[in-house]
């Protein structure tokens, strides 16, 4: 009898744990959801376009150029040029290939 008790002693507290690790890694998972994936590909920032560049000077000469992107969708072409203000802060600024400045995206400090 002693055999038994001890027994069913052993399984209590050497099951117990895998129950409860499986139910724990039950309540754990989770689904996981598809990256968004950003639709620009970098570029090297001397082949933006001449309208482009012209803008940069004309609108934001006190600005550093970090970073350029183009989007291309149906044709159209979308250029992202990452600009530093003095301080160091970094905005994104966005262009159609006429070089006009998509006014939402138009840095806070340069709206008015």
């Amino acid at each position: 009898m002693k055999k038994i008790v001890f027994a069913a002693a052993l399984c209590a507290v050497f099951g117990l744990p895998t129950a409860q690790a499986a139910q724990v890694a039950d309540s754990t998972s989770f689904a996981v959801k598809p990256a968004q994936t950003d639709p620009f590909k970098a570029i090297p920032t001397d082949s933006l376009p001449q309208t482009v560049k012209d803008a940069l000077v004309k609108d934001f000469a006190d600005m550093t150029v970090k970073a350029a992107y183009v989007k291309d969708e149906d044709g159209v072409k979308t250029y992202k040029v990452t600009l530093a203000n003095a301080e160091g802060t970094a905005t994104d600024v966005l262009f159609n290939e006429k070089g006009e400045i998509l006014p939402a995206e138009l840095p806070a400090e340069k709206q008015q």
